[in-house]
């Protein structure tokens, strides 16, 4: 798995990965799916001072724009969800776990592989907090089969009764962390 993180690991300048804040202009933010643009530009500043999810952008500095989102929270998992050689090792009760809520690239950032980009740093982000708040693996809910397409290119596996429901184990996440 490292080849596929190795091109991903250090967002150069004018590019970067900054927490959402009001100086971020999201207003021409388009990915293709108006749910994921409509969150950014509408709920995503709401669902950050109220806690409820971290939103962190991509942000272009040269031309002032957000080329791409992803948002974390906590959730739980009902280890029964998860393959038995897992759920084995796990308690018989809801266990803490990571979200990636949504992820997005604008349109006119496709194909530069900011995606990859994005998802690495969620991953780092997600690591280093469960190192200070147990969280035993990072979810991702794809919305159709080429997104979880791409979370499986990249390690994730299937729930057992959910194909569109995703998870790596937090192990690996730290391990590619550390390797980063």
């Amino acid at each position: 798995m490292t080849s596929c993180w190795a091109r991903s690991k250090v967002i150069s300048e004018p590019l970067r990965v900054e927490r959402l804040s009001a100086a971020h202009d999201r207003s021409t933010f388009s990915c293709g799916n108006a749910a994921l643009d409509r969150y950014l530009r509408e709920q995503a500043g709401q669902d950050l001072r109220r806690h409820l999810s971290a939103v962190f952008v991509l942000f272009d500095r040269a031309n002032d724009v957000v080329a791409g989102y992803y948002t974390l929270s906590a959730c739980e998992v009902d280890p029964t969800s998860l393959p038995s050689e897992i759920a084995k090792r796990l308690p018989r009760r809801p266990v803490p776990a990571t979200l990636i809520g949504r992820l997005a690239v604008d349109l006119d950032y496709r194909g530069l592989g900011l995606g990859r980009t994005l998802l690495a740093n969620a991953l780092i982000r997600a690591a280093g907090a469960s190192l200070a708040i147990g969280s035993m693996a990072v979810i991702v809910d794809a919305k159709d089969d080429q997104a979880r397409a791409f979370y499986e290119h990249y390690g994730f596996r299937r729930f057992v009764e959910d194909p569109y429901r995703l998870f790596i184990p937090m192990a690996v996440a730290i391990r590619h962390e550390r390797e980063g």
